[in-house]
């Protein structure tokens, strides 16, 4: 069971996806010692308010705040000869969050599937080294947003509360139906590469490690539609409800929504992880990994902090109570929150939450055969 805090669902807006970030790295480096096994893994995660560890939702002035999420995830790991194996998992996600405002809840899903490659190339003096390869595509689910509150306006939709509502005239003249268009529909997806170098060795005699250098390259695309914000009719713009201009809405709100184009995220990151021994078929492992990001054709906001780099910990606790099955308890914690980990998370939006640190705890469990 994995219990985490995914600071992306505070967003103020459902551009947003529950966490669906991959393990294959994690199981391929602690897990697949013989390669003559094969892997086979699962976690469940889950978050409620009650886990937030590093009170994140104090932090962050937001009018949104996370309620619960949850996951299952499934990995596969096989050898197919003694220099390659080849790995798939598959993760399946969903979150709640509230706000303050419409609307006032907002529900997620979303999934990813991951495949990867590593080869073992030689040797650099004695020690392996190995050529990892990986590529996923993650999906966050269309969700239709009825009604949206933004400065001092309720966007809408079929809600009571809508200030301002666009009908379907070809349904009501055709039907004689009344279907309001809803304030907003978003989704997003990206797909993600990754390839880089690995060496494994041992140090102080017999404490194992191994260092990895590689480079990700991620093209997001974050789309989201909205009949009430294409108006194009300067009656309607000019137009005043409750002292506000609809047009100044529009406006604003567009200018903080995500761009329309995707860009591409790309990341050079380098690790480097260890494991002990402790006591009988107890060990522990830790994993230090560094993120260095650029964007390119990515809009800035105004006054948007650029964030570029994350360096995140992993420490892990692994019990083999016999040959083929392990369970594992393991902590993460990240300097900026989820960056260079999750593409699909940081857009203008919500780049200022990446100011805030990212932490989880989780377990999992695998049998080996």
């Amino acid at each position: 069971m994995k219990k985490n805090k995914n600071s992306r669902l505070c967003l103020g807006l459902a551009l947003i996806s529950p966490a669906v970030n991959a393990d294959l790295d994690f199981l391929n480096i602690q897990l697949l010692e013989n390669t003559d096994d094969i892997v086979v893994a699962a976690e469940y995660s889950y978050f409620d308010t009650s886990l937030d560890l590093l009170d994140f939702a104090s932090k962050v002035n937001s009018s949104t705040r996370p309620e619960q999420s949850s996951s299952t995830q499934l990995s596969l790991l096989v050898p197919v000869n003694q220099t390659l194996r080849v790995g798939y998992e598959y993760t399946e996600s969903s979150a709640q969050v509230s706000r303050v405002m419409e609307p006032f809840s907002i529900d997620t899903k979303g999934n990813e599937h991951q495949v990867s490659a590593s080869y073992q190339l030689g040797y650099y003096r004695k020690f392996p080294v190995v050529l990892n390869a990986s590529a996923s595509t993650v999906n966050q689910e269309p969700l239709e947003i009825d009604c949206y509150a933004h400065g001092g306006l309720i966007l809408g939709g079929t809600c009571d509360s809508a200030d301002i509502r666009l009908l379907d005239g070809a349904t009501r003249i055709r039907t004689g139906e009344r279907i309001y268009y809803p304030a907003m529909t978003v989704d997003g997806k990206a797909k993600v590469y990754r390839i880089g170098l690995e060496v494994r060795g041992h140090f102080l005699n017999d404490l194992p490690f191994y260092q990895k250098i590689d480079f990700q390259s991620a093209r997001v695309d974050l789309n989201y539609s909205s009949k009430l914000l294409e108006i194009s009719d300067p009656f309607l713009l000019n137009a005043s409800f409750r002292g506000v201009a609809l047009g100044d809405t529009i406006n604003s709100l567009s200018s903080q929504l995500p761009q329309q184009s995707p860009w591409t995220e790309r990341a050079l990151i380098v690790e480097f992880g260890s494991k002990i021994d402790l006591i009988d078929r107890v060990s522990a492992s830790m994993a230090l990994k560094h993120y260095r990001i650029d964007r390119a054709n990515y809009e800035y906001a105004v006054n948007e902090v650029n964030y570029n780099h994350n360096t995140a910990l992993d420490l892990a606790l692994w019990f083999k109570p016999n040959n083929g099955l392990m369970v594992y308890a393991k902590g993460q914690i990240s300097q900026h929150n989820l960056l260079g980990i999750d593409p699909l998370a940081y857009n203008r939006k919500t780049s200022k939450f990446f100011a805030q640190p990212y932490g989880k705890v989780s377990a999992g469990i695998s049998y080996s055969f």
